[in-house]
């Protein structure tokens, strides 16, 4: 036994090796492009094909929430969580083919580089109170955002290899993930999550499938939880109360798709599409691509604690609380799977993580240094702003480790109410009306922004579940507030002309 755990263990280090050097030299071979221009750090140049575009994106919005923390949640809560892929998918469709090719084209003919540069662009901001906005909104949530990612490492690394610490192994990522980061810049990025996409797409189809054909297919699953405990096969999106509400604005079900809209890592991929067709095939291949995910993430959480029911030592560590549950791909993986492919199961964690973490570090370095440092210092050459970028994404990647290095978080929750919420409800209204409303102005972006950050936060911190029991989440409420509330600014403050960047004979109407 202490013969197979020593091979396991071997096979780990080589996996994990493997794949730092694999993306590590990506980074170092994308420095050589990164430095033609900020265009091409930020944006790629503006050449990102359908499936390179498609599955870099899918991969940075789907992050450790999925291999960790959805794995994690369908084992604490059940089979409700199949309603993600609905929560997700329709967020997929209305990206790639109502945003992206608005996005792309206008965002080219305004020359912006960055989500910042498009809102401030749009309505020729003088003074920068849009644009700072921008960039406050973005480092904050940014901040969370990747911190969460980072915890996701150190659990992962710890459960993985017996003797790591969860600190060390939150070092580890944040260097892997900073290492070429901060070389490449979004291309180095875009390659890497295509590459990562692959790997997370295959882990979560296979090794489901391999668990259910083992164990007896979706019967030994209802088997086992109704044995355990049958509330675990109630398919409604909440515990109890009013579950159609649940479903509209839960966390679990439909309210994630308010938060697809306002993602700048998501967002930066349209920006660099190379034409308006590599949108139509980046939202086919997206949306494929995340149905297999979704499905291959809960599947695994319910085998899991269906082989727990049914006597699984090690599955007994999963049952402690939902943190420890978000371990469940990672366990199940290293006592299930032969050695080769419980490394490759782990470098997909490894993947998910590193895919989000880098996305994030790279937008919120565009916001700080072209949106801030470069327009302060406007003679500064493009040198000194490649400079800054690297030197914020290292600062924020610092950041974000102090902040969870002797704290271990519940990622799902850590992600979705913080990271993903602020995010879209604070970007997502005021796209959707820029790129589909004429009428929206610069006072209704502002105070949309303003109300969308304010109320996610806010509600988060004060609101608490009335006797229904029915948890709201805190995005669909702080989207539909800054969505109102920019509609009537817009209406009281109206603008003079249309917004810049939009062709006359494609104005399109709301």
């Amino acid at each position: 036994m202490a013969e197979d755990t020593a091979v396991n263990t071997t096979v780990f280090v080589i996996s994990f090796a493997a794949y730092t050097l694999a993306i590590v030299g990506v980074g170092l071979y994308s420095a050589r492009f990164a430095k033609r221009s900020d265009e091409d750090y930020f944006l790629a140049g503006r050449s990102l094909g359908g499936w390179v575009a498609a599955l870099s994106a899918s991969a940075s919005s789907e992050s450790g929430w999925v291999t960790l923390g959805l794995v994690g949640s369908a084992f604490t809560f059940g089979v409700r969580f199949y309603w993600i892929l609905p929560g997700c998918l329709l967020g997929f469709l209305f990206n790639w083919f109502v945003i992206a090719p608005f996005l792309r084209e206008r965002s080219i003919a305004l020359g912006a580089l960055t989500l910042p540069d498009f809102f401030s662009d749009s309505f020729r901001e003088r003074i920068p109170i849009l644009r700072c906005l921008s960039v406050v909104v973005i480092l904050i949530a940014m901040l969370l955002y990747v911190a969460a990612q980072l915890a996701s490492a150190g659990k992962a690394f710890s459960a993985s290899f017996g003797g790591v610490d969860y600190k060390i192994g939150v070092l580890i990522g944040a260097t892997i993930v900073l290492l070429y980061t901060t070389m490449g810049g979004f291309r180095a990025v875009c390659w890497t999550d295509f590459l990562q996409a692959i790997l997370m797409v295959g882990t979560l189809v296979l090794f489901p499938i391999y668990l259910l054909a083992s164990r007896g297919g979706y019967g030994f699953i209802a088997e086992q939880l109704q044995e355990v405990d049958p509330s675990l096969l109630q398919f409604t999106p909440e515990e109890s109360g009013f579950a159609f509400i649940g479903f509209l604005l839960g966390s679990g079900a439909l309210g994630i798709n308010f938060g697809y809209p306002g993602q700048p890592h998501v967002l930066a991929r349209f920006m660099a599409l190379r034409s308006r067709e590599d949108a139509i095939k980046g939202g086919i291949i997206s949306f494929c691509w995340g149905a297999l995910v979704y499905w291959g993430a809960v599947t695994v959480g319910l085998m899991a604690r269906a082989i727990t029911a049914d006597g699984a030592e090690w599955g007994q560590q999963l049952l402690t609380d939902q943190s420890s549950a978000e371990l469940g791909l990672v366990l199940s993986a290293m006592h299930l799977l032969p050695g080769v492919m419980a490394g490759l199961v782990l470098a997909a964690v490894l993947a998910a993580i590193c895919s989000t973490a880098d996305s994030q570090l790279v937008v919120a370095a565009s916001a700080a240094a072209n949106d801030i440092y470069a327009r302060l210092f406007k003679s500064s050459s493009a040198k000194s702003h490649l400079l800054a970028n690297r030197l914020v994404v290292l600062g924020l990647g610092i950041g974000a480790t102090l902040l969870v290095i002797n704290k271990e978080v519940t990622v799902y929750k850590y992600v979705l109410t913080y990271g993903w919420a602020i995010l879209g409800a604070s970007f997502g209204p005021q796209m959707i009306l820029l790129l589909l409303w004429r009428r929206a102005s610069y006072a209704g972006c502002v105070a949309g922004m303003f109300i969308g950050f304010t109320m996610a936060i806010g509600w988060e911190l004060w609101y608490e579940p009335g006797p229904e029991g029915v948890k709201i989440y805190n995005l669909p409420v702080a989207f539909i507030a800054a969505f109102v509330t920019n509609i009537v600014f817009s209406t009281v403050f109206p603008l003079k002309a249309p917004p810049a960047g939009l062709p006359p004979a494609q104005e399109p109407k709301l």
